[in-house]
């Protein structure tokens, strides 16, 4: 059922009717001259009618996406068919309480994919089930899914696009440029733009602690699950350049001669032609000296460092784990899996100061003669310190390093259906979780989970305290699947305590954290 409402800037716009919340699918928040076009904001300056009932398109990727994250988190949802577009994508969807007393705290998801897929209308993140629940609990609050580019369209960068006038970082741009849009819209549709929280899983994550570097700003705090910029670090320019050079080659276009000539055939080229190019390849943010300043390092984010802008006006972080969050790069790196252990074996003989640290990385995580013959245990050994490093350690030292609040989870509830990591808590696991739509697949402990991990969160959004502050001398972290009690916030800066290894803070002890980064880097590049 449809209902109509006035918006003081926008003018008409029809909503859908959902108990007790309406939903608006599909709002154009940006425009885009072609697919590699810098975003400019939508004011709809006809004030037309917005029909805000369907999903709008989604950002060009491989149609299949969806149906991958489906296999991450080992179970699917029902889901409509998906329509892409080039320039049409930039759309949003909001999910608001029907009765409203006041402004409402506004959350906002930035999908996860690798900055090479996602959808605001996947059905995993529909963020009606989160809104209901901050009804139940007295503190109603307005969800927003966003749609960005990525692949080609949202993070190519060379010199020659920049010689032919096309910037980098399109898909944060776009990110930014949906803020703004809410920052001026969305008081009418009773949403507060003085209490925004943004909310990232994996990439998605990645990007708002990114954000972090505007001058203007955007949001007031972030809900991390996942992802931070140590994990899938930005690149300079003369990266991205190799990149560049191996799509236009895939596009027969490498010999043409000028910049502007290969730009236009990149604008000109199919959604068909611009996916199959980008396939198997890295898309990463673009060190670019304006959205992206610098490298992302461990020491940059290890101290109380306010030279970031953004840590003046974001005023807390809420950021975990899953414990086996590197689940993710089985299946990136499935194809490797046969020569793996030799692989990592030989990355770590060539990057290890000496015979002594080498060893000791090998023992610390059962690798090589150190581990099992069996492959599926061996990779995960692997995996282990790819967590740790990757994910475990960048969570403490963000944490510890953040000036304003820091509120740290760890989402150890076990994946409780069929596939390869069945019984530990995989990538993604915690954001489908947090979303309650899964909740008719789980036991009543994990729904219990589920709801508590959802009420903290609402907590969060509407007063940036969700439990206890983590402390960089004490520690704190709430546990979700502890054992014993289910759900415990425990104070202890053991790693051990709430299920996490100790083992890269001792390895960093005689290599340092960013060493160890660079380390995996290298393996993962086949360097």
């Amino acid at each position: 059922m449809t209902t109509e409402s006035k918006h003081p800037l926008l003018g008409e716009v029809i909503g859908l009717n959902h108990g007790k919340t309406v939903m608006y699918r599909g709002i154009k928040y940006a425009e885009l001259q072609h697919a590699f076009a810098e975003p400019t904001i939508f004011a709809n300056p006809g004030s037309s009618t917005i029909d805000a009932t369907s999903y709008g398109p989604l950002c060009i990727q491989n149609p299949a996406s969806c149906d991958f994250e489906f296999n991450f988190i080992q179970h699917e949802l029902p889901r409509e068919d998906f329509k892409v577009s080039l320039t049409e994508c930039l759309n949003l969807n909001i999910v608001i309480p029907k009765e409203q007393k006041q402004l409402l705290p506004v959350f906002v998801f930035i999908y996860g994919g690798g900055f090479s897929l996602g959808g605001n209308s996947w059905p995993q993140y529909d963020p009606t089930r989160l809104v209901e629940l901050s009804i139940k609990e007295g503190s109603p609050v307005m969800g927003i899914n966003i749609n960005y580019r990525v692949g080609l369209p949202g993070f190519l960068a060379s010199q020659e696009l920049l010689t032919a006038g096309i910037k980098t970082n399109n898909g944060l741009r776009d990110q930014k440029t949906a803020l703004l849009w809410i920052h001026k819209y969305i008081e009418g549709f009773g949403g507060d733009p003085n209490n925004i929280t943004v909310v990232g899983e994996s990439a998605g994550a990645i990007s708002c602690f990114l954000h972090l570097e505007s001058e203007q700003p955007l949001f007031n705090r972030i809900v991390a699950m996942g992802g931070t910029p140590l994990l899938l670090k930005p690149v300079p320019i003369p990266v991205a350049c190799g990149i560049y050079d191996m799509v236009i080659e895939r596009l027969g276009i490498a010999k043409m001669t000028t910049a502007d000539e290969k730009a236009k055939a990149l604008k000109e080229a199919s959604v068909e032609q611009l996916v199959a190019a980008a396939e198997h390849l890295p898309m990463l943010p673009i060190i670019d000296g304006e959205y992206v300043k610098s490298a992302a390092t461990f020491s940059k984010w290890s101290f109380q460092d306010t030279s970031m802008p953004g840590t003046k006006w974001c005023e807390s972080i809420m950021m975990g784990d899953c414990e086996m969050d590197s689940s993710i790069l089985f299946y990136m790196l499935h194809d490797q899996q046969a020569g793996m252990v030799d692989s990592f074996v030989a990355t770590v003989n060539r990057h290890s100061k000496g015979e002594r640290s080498k060893q000791q990385l090998l023992k610390q995580y059962d690798i090589g003669n150190h581990g099992s013959k069996d492959q599926n245990v061996a990779v995960d050994s692997i995996l282990h310190f790819a967590h740790d490093i990757g994910f475990y350690a960048p969570l403490v030292t963000i944490a510890s390093g953040f000036p304003g609040k820091s509120y740290v989870f760890h989402f150890n509830e076990p994946n409780p259906w069929k596939g390869r990591y069945q019984g530990v808590a995989t990538h993604i696991l915690d954001a489908a979780f947090l979303y309650q739509n899964y909740n008719e697949f789980l036991d009543d402990d994990q729904r219990s989970s589920a709801e508590l991990f959802g009420k903290h969160f609402i907590k969060s959004v509407v007063r940036g305290e969700p439990f206890p502050e983590y402390s960089a001398e004490n520690g704190g972290a709430m546990v979700y699947g502890a054992e014993g009690e289910r759900q415990k916030f425990v104070k202890s800066k053991n790693s051990e305590d709430v299920k996490r290894r100790s083992a890269i803070f001792k390895l960093a002890e005689t290599s340092s954290l960013e060493e160890l980064s660079a380390l995996w880097g290298s393996f993962l590049s086949g360097h």
